[in-house]
């Protein structure tokens, strides 16, 4: 089973075509440029949705996105950061010595 085209899977290709129409010499258009100026977006749209591969629908069963990691408590990151410092201090102390 696969899913319609994902928006970042439409914008990648846009963006291609969109580069291929700024900087590609004149008479050397790719396919899809040549497309969407004789017949329009809709049709560019269409040969999109027809050619490029979509993803895999994921599972029912699947996890959905991971959930953000824990946030450490302020007190803890405090000594946290008085470690660290202190641990810099410490090696730039031994290279004055």
């Amino acid at each position: 089973m696969t899913t319609p085209l994902a928006l970042d899977d439409i914008l990648a290709q846009y963006e291609a075509l969109r580069r291929d129409a700024l900087e590609t010499p004149a008479g050397r258009a790719g396919h899809g440029l040549a497309l969407l100026l004789t017949r329009g977006l809709p049709a560019w749209l269409a040969a999109l949705a027809t050619l490029v591969p979509r993803r895999p629908a994921a599972p029912p069963d699947a996890p959905g996105p991971a959930a953000a990691p824990p946030r450490v408590p302020s007190a803890v990151r405090a000594e946290f950061t008085t470690v660290l410092a202190g641990m810099v201090l410490a090696c730039t102390a031994e290279d004055r010595a």
